[in-house]
């Protein structure tokens, strides 16, 4: 029985079967090796590549290479620039954006130079702040939450800029990142601690202030659950604050005094910051509420200070009308997702809720001080807590595109999408206006670099008047203060500077009238018929 009915059962088998049914298959796995058969952390891992790339792109063309330097670029570059006077260097002030930018100012690069590097700068920075994140969750949270990120309005605007808060929004997410590995039982524990160290010290040593309201929630996280409670990561917070505070307070004893009076010195100078809410916010955000429309609140802040802000409404994290009511509603759907989701489902547990909760709870904080403890605020200061924010909004719409069962089907998947586009297709929306402010600063600091060029002003040299700040580093001139009206008698900067040998130059917007200090000076160029600027060039 057995040697017949054997041969007969098994032959098919191996002979005929097994050949048809799998020769296909892996003919088809050699001609098609998708990307959707990669593993999932091989996959993310290029996604997040992908996104950095996108992002660098995106600034490109958002804001593109031309945008002249601002006040406080100016300032970081003159610090470690050989070419350039040592402007002054005030209280607030830390040293991190100065080594950023270090490289190209040693080289005294082009005003496009510099921002290319700059962007590749930043688009490193988000592939390596949101790489730990890889590890925090088997699902696209790391390369959905970037480009959440990234395709802010505010994250282009600043992607080529030597501003610090780009970059302390980096440091936030992936110090909140590496934390999140530091848990019991997570994988590359050392790694993650000194990743940990690293972040937390380049984001103290980016903005110190920024990095105490970074640290604090992490801190209680780690006092408050076991799973983190081990001591190896106390010691790498407490390492990395200790690093990144080092130069401030080293900085504070030789120039100002003390750390005490140099924060007196910042808080007097950006008009009184303080360790509880301010009152006048409070109201700010309560007419906000029931008008919608805020009334200009008054700043005691310096106007050279402000960044041409007048109140703190400028603050908005998306368009005004109608983009912005579907920008809202997507960003709550998206977190209620989030929370909902991690909360009713088992499987997840504590990890996935404090994947979501973790990273929300240090948004809120590290946002708490400049929306409620300061009368000035642009929306670059709010970048670390959208960072942050958008981790948690990437969980949440990846939460909505797996609800794939009956009777939904692929409603969830197309919700998801459709909340994806609406909160980066807004944001895109808002960059709008950028490139056309780009070119027009652009163009009225190439006309007056011309002016000064073709005038014969060369260093050693001060600026006065109403120079942009960009220009006169660009002319690697001194600067001093700026005169708007001429008097009559010529200020003592003016005659201080022309005493120590420098071609002293003031420039205006429009010609002087007659009866100033300036009658005896040279007007170079069209006197002024340009109707842009008007140089006066000092007599010998």
């Amino acid at each position: 029985m057995t040697s017949i009915t054997s041969p007969v059962e098994e032959q098919p088998v191996t002979s005929i079967t097994s050949p048809v049914e799998e020769q296909p298959a892996e003919a088809r796995s050699r001609r098609l090796p998708g990307f959707a058969s990669w593993p999932a952390a091989r996959r993310n891992h290029w996604l997040l590549v992908g996104v950095a790339v996108c992002f660098a792109g995106y600034v490109l063309v958002a804001v593109g290479l031309r945008y002249p330097y601002t006040t406080d670029e100016a300032i970081y570059f003159s610090q470690v620039n050989p070419q350039a006077p040592d402007y002054a260097w005030v209280a607030w002030r830390a040293w991190g954006v100065p080594l950023v930018v270090a490289p190209v100012a040693l080289l005294d690069l082009s005003l496009t130079g510099v921002r290319f590097y700059l962007v590749v700068v930043a688009s490193l920075g988000i592939f390596l702040a949101f790489q730990p994140w890889l590890t925090v969750s088997r699902h696209p949270v790391a390369p959905v939450a970037a480009a959440l990120f990234g395709g802010t309005s505010a994250a282009a605007y600043n992607g080529s800029l030597a501003l610090p808060n780009l970059y302390s929004a980096l440091a936030a997410v992936a110090a909140t990142g590496y934390f999140m590995n530091c848990r019991r039982g997570g994988d590359n524990y050392r790694r993650s601690l000194l990743g940990l160290a690293v972040a937390v010290a380049f984001a103290a040593l980016v903005r110190p202030s920024d990095s105490v309201w970074l640290v604090l929630p992490l801190f209680l996280v780690w006092l408050g659950l076991s799973a983190w409670r081990r001591r190896e990561v106390f010691a790498a917070l407490a390492v990395g604050q200790i690093v990144g505070w080092a130069p401030w307070l080293v900085e504070s004893f030789l120039r100002f005094g003390d750390p005490f009076n140099r924060l007196h010195l910042s808080s007097a100078s950006l008009g009184g910051t303080h360790l509880y809410p301010d009152v006048a916010m409070l109201r700010l955000y309560l007419r906000l509420w029931n008008t919608g429309s805020p009334q200009a609140v008054s700043l005691n802040v310096p106007p050279e200070f402000r960044g041409g802000a007048a109140t703190l409404t400028n603050v908005q994290l998306a368009p005004s009308g109608v983009l912005a009511v579907i920008w809202w509603i997507a960003l709550a759907c998206a977190l209620v997702a989030a929370v909902a989701g991690v909360a009713l489902t088992r499987r997840t547990g504590r990890k996935g809720l404090a994947v979501v909760l973790v990273p929300l709870a240090v948004g809120v904080s590290v946002a708490f001080p400049y929306l409620f403890m300061m009368r000035y605020g642009q929306l670059r200061f709010l970048l670390p807590a959208i960072g942050l924010l958008a981790v948690p909004v990437a969980a949440g719409v990846l939460q909505i595109a797996r609800l794939r069962r009956a009777p939904l089907g692929m409603l969830g998947p197309a919700v998801a999408a459709i909340l994806a586009l609406a909160l980066i297709g807004v944001q895109v929306a808002a960059t709008g206006p950028y490139r056309e402010t780009v070119e027009r600063a652009d163009t009225a600091a190439t006309v007056l670099l011309r002016a000064l060029r073709q005038a014969g002003v060369s260093q050693p040299c001060a600026l006065f008047g109403e120079a942009p700040f960009n220009v006169t580093y660009q002319m690697k001139c001194e600067t001093a203060e700026r005169i708007r009206q001429p008097g009559s008698e010529e200020p003592a900067a003016v005659t201080s500077a022309r005493s120590r040998g420098l071609s002293v130059v003031v420039v205006l917007r429009r010609p002087a009238p007659a009866g100033t200090f300036l009658d005896g000076w040279r007007l170079a160029g069209d006197g002024g018929r340009s109707g842009r600027w008007s140089v006066y060039l000092a007599p010998a």
